[in-house]
């Protein structure tokens, strides 16, 4: 599926449960991810994080809704609010773990409009990631020889990283003009993003079994 595609698809179902108060939607939603998700063949830890991260907020709706509510449905508000957590985090997974970040800008650029400064912005940081990691365990390394611990949030770590990433995104910039880069001028594209039909039918489809199940559930 397009990316772009997908990521409306997941924003409007997102958007819809939020509003609604719907046990078997929630539930619905839930195993149409988990199947997309192991159709994806993510990596072990990854499902791991996906049955591990929800514990927590879990326990807290349960513990919430049943203990100190004021209503006598008390377990069913926290079965509904436990299933839409759970469907949330599934969702986000399902969009962050299996899509490609460089084919969703090129939509987002070239289906949506969006400008091309900022989507050229948006690139520079996503490559601009694995060498600021890089970077900082270099800085963390030449710190401990120096007999200085530098964790991850200290102000004196966090400070050069920001300095770094101000020179590289100032020579960034620079090689973008260098190379005929010009603000709010018409560009042409190596790779263009057709979106296919089936994406399309596919997405309503989905969208409108999920509002049967609402309406009849």
């Amino acid at each position: 599926m397009n990316a772009g595609v997908k990521f409306l698809l997941i924003l409007i179902v997102s958007l819809e449960i939020s509003f609604t108060l719907n046990f078997w939607v929630n539930v619905a939603i839930i195993i149409v991810s988990g199947f997309y998700l192991i159709y994806s063949r993510l990596s072990w830890q990854r499902y791991a994080l996906l049955l591990l991260l929800p514990i927590l907020p879990a326990l807290g709706a349960w513990t919430s809704f049943t203990m100190h509510s004021t209503t006598e449905n008390g377990e069913q508000l926290a079965a509904i609010m436990i299933t839409r957590i759970i469907a949330y985090i599934w969702l986000g997974a399902a969009f962050s773990f299996t899509t490609n970040m460089s084919s969703f800008l090129d939509t987002l650029e070239q289906k949506c409009y969006i400008p091309t400064t900022f989507i050229y912005g948006l690139r520079g940081a996503l490559s601009f990631m694995p060498h600021i990691r890089q970077e900082i365990k270099t800085m963390q390394q030449a710190a401990r020889m120096r007999g200085i611990i530098l964790r991850s949030y200290s102000p004196q770590l966090l400070f050069k990283a920001i300095l770094i990433s101000l020179q590289w995104a100032e020579r960034l910039s620079t090689a973008m003009i260098s190379h005929g880069f010009t603000e709010n001028e018409e560009r042409t594209h190596f790779l263009t993003v057709h979106i296919n039909k089936r994406d399309w039918l596919f997405a309503f489809c989905l969208l409108f079994t999920l509002q049967m199940i609402y309406i009849f559930s």
